[in-house]
């Protein structure tokens, strides 16, 4: 069997929308998948820190590719990490807390960052995503590396709000790339730096090729990864872009449909049989 290693998106495809799982079972799967040497990858744009906990009984057993591809752990091990350059960083704050102070999150290696204008009414969806948040008197002054500013568009207009930011400067010139994560968020991350970027360093460690992941997602950051992998997946509620360029689908993310794609991999006794099995979950 050529599955060497299984990269899953967590909000809208291995999360439901209570932002849970059914772990009993994913714990069971996984004891199964490290006794094969299948190594399990939660790739997501969420924090570190947020997806840690997610996985809190084998947090230091499986990797992480956070933050869509900047920050690549294996375990306890430091494996990549990503970031803009200061000049960048504080091109985008001046700009970006002129008009959207009040959505703007800096997210860096030691947590994330808010300012004093974001609202009391925020604090619950933002505990959700970021784990490890701060809220700070001047998000100028943050002392750290920072990977991505993520916007919370709740206050906004989705639309007029991505239009504003496509006219900016520095994403014009390339130094900045405009990415939607869903949920009411968007997030600036550095250019090619993305999920399939990250999943990079973890094959080269890990001698996997392209065709030996399983790449499971939902949205528009997910795309390279999918693309990328030999069996790429789309879930039900996937975006019309991700379902174009993955070669399966799979269940809706409230079916539980990422554990039911590892029960195939498991399953699978040979390659055609998991080919057919993967064409037979997408009908």
């Amino acid at each position: 069997m050529s599955i060497k290693l299984i990269a899953v998106d967590m909000d809208g495809t291995f999360l439901n929308g209570e932002k849970k799982y059914n772990k009993q079972r994913f714990l069971a799967q996984f004891l199964q998948l490290q006794a094969r040497n299948i190594h399990f990858v939660a790739a997501s744009g969420n924090q570190l820190w947020t997806l840690k906990n997610y996985f809190s009984e084998i947090q230091d057993e499986i990797a992480y590719v956070a933050e869509n591809g900047a920050y690549v752990m294996d375990g306890v091990e430091e494996v990549s990490f990503s970031h803009f350059s200061q000049n960048v960083v504080n091109t985008m704050v001046d700009d970006l807390l002129q008009r959207y102070a009040d959505g703007v999150i800096l997210c860096g290696k030691q947590g994330a960052y808010i300012g004093p204008e974001v609202k009391p009414e925020a604090m619950p969806k933002l505990n959700k995503y970021f784990k490890r948040l701060q809220q700070v008197d001047d998000l100028k002054k943050v002392d750290d590396l920072i990977c991505k500013v993520t916007i919370n568009t709740t206050y906004y207009d989705f639309e007029t709000l991505t239009n504003d930011l496509k006219t900016k400067s520095y994403i014009q010139s390339g130094d900045v790339k405009m990415v939607s994560s869903g949920f009411g968020f968007i997030d600036l991350i550095v250019p090619h730096k993305h999920k399939a970027y990250g999943l990079d360093f973890l094959q080269k460690k890990w001698q996997v090729q392209d065709h030996e992941i399983l790449a499971i997602g939902d949205n528009n950051n997910d795309i390279e990864m999918v693309k990328k992998a030999g069996y790429g997946f789309a879930v039900e509620n996937a975006i019309p872009e991700l379902k174009q360029v993955a070669k399966y689908q799979a269940k809706h993310n409230e079916q539980e449909a990422v554990l039911d794609v590892i029960d195939i991999v498991l399953n699978a006794t040979s390659e055609e049989e998991l080919v057919r099995l993967c064409q037979a979950e997408s009908l």
